[in-house]
């Protein structure tokens, strides 16, 4: 189930990544990638890059794994390397669908943690020892509580992944975070940007933008363009595709109803444009939202 998803998980997995700087994951039941492992220490990739070694992380994770679909709940646990990992659960209305794994870093006042000793045990085993004891030195190093914050923290994603998967609407934060943030600025085109969200079904003008925005059109389509990266046409006409995904995801509306109040031309115009800007069509669209 999470595999159809890639795309949504990835962008999930970069914010947490942002937020909480942890090596992170996303697996299935099988124990199968479904993300790219992102932001993992050197000194794992140590391990990694070691064909047998890398072996001994991946059933560590596989363990882990068999740990929460039994227990249902997050798990702390060691590596093989000696490096504390966690595994929180995703649930969808009551089954494990799959998990996270976050990592590849020490606790505070954790004496349990030799080097040494791991040393140790990986001499003659094709491994860069010197670079291991270097790697060492750059481990993340959280406490307990800050840990405990972090499994708070993806846990609660857990739950927005299962609403999204069962209400079939995925937040596009990127583009609300945008929009806010022009908004707020102090951004000489935030006026017609704010305009634009609250008259998304008028075919708002170029001459109206820069008069609002206090600009020649010239000057104001300049502006625009760099701060948007986008034509002031082009800004609006993906505006409209996006509400217009919003219906289609939300709404009985038929997609010439939806082209209607949205000021397209006509029917056959937007069903064009929706397709490319989207790859594929509004009724293509609704079919894959829908399975």
């Amino acid at each position: 189930m999470l595999k159809n998803f890639k795309k949504e998980l990835l962008s999930i997995q970069k914010d947490l990544i942002s937020v909480t700087n942890m090596g992170i994951v996303i697996i299935d039941i099988d124990g199968e990638y479904i993300t790219e492992k992102t932001n993992y220490s050197e000194f794992c990739k140590v391990f990694r890059k070691n064909s047998t070694l890398s072996l001994f992380c991946e059933k560590c994770d596989l363990k882990a794994l068999n740990k929460v679909l039994l227990s249902r709940t997050p798990y702390i646990y060691k590596c093989h390397s000696g490096l504390i990992d966690v595994i929180i659960p995703i649930l969808y209305e009551g089954e494990i669908i799959g998990a996270f794994l976050i990592g590849q870093f020490l606790l505070e006042n954790n004496q349990e943690f030799e080097l040494e000793k791991i040393l140790k045990e990986n001499i003659g085993k094709n491994i860069d020892l010197k670079l291991l004891q270097e790697k060492y030195k750059e481990l993340t190093v959280i406490s307990l509580e800050k840990l405990e914050s972090i499994i708070r923290i993806v846990t609660y994603s857990t739950y927005y992944i299962a609403d999204c998967i069962k209400n079939k609407k995925w937040l596009e934060m990127k583009n609300t975070v945008s929009k806010v943030k022009i908004e707020l600025s102090n951004s000489k085109i935030a006026p017609i940007i704010k305009y634009i969200n609250e008259h998304i079904n008028e075919n708002v003008s170029l001459s109206l933008g820069a008069n609002l925005c206090n600009m020649s059109q010239s000057q104001f389509s300049r502006t625009f363009k760099k701060e948007t990266g986008k034509t002031f046409k082009e800004y609006i006409l993906l505006k409209k595709i996006e509400q217009a995904k919003f219906y289609i995801k939300t709404t009985d509306k038929s997609f010439s109803e939806i082209s209607d109040f949205l000021g397209f031309e006509d029917s056959s115009y937007f069903t064009k444009l929706f397709k490319k800007y989207e790859g594929i069509t509004p009724k293509e669209y609704k079919i894959k939202i829908l399975k």
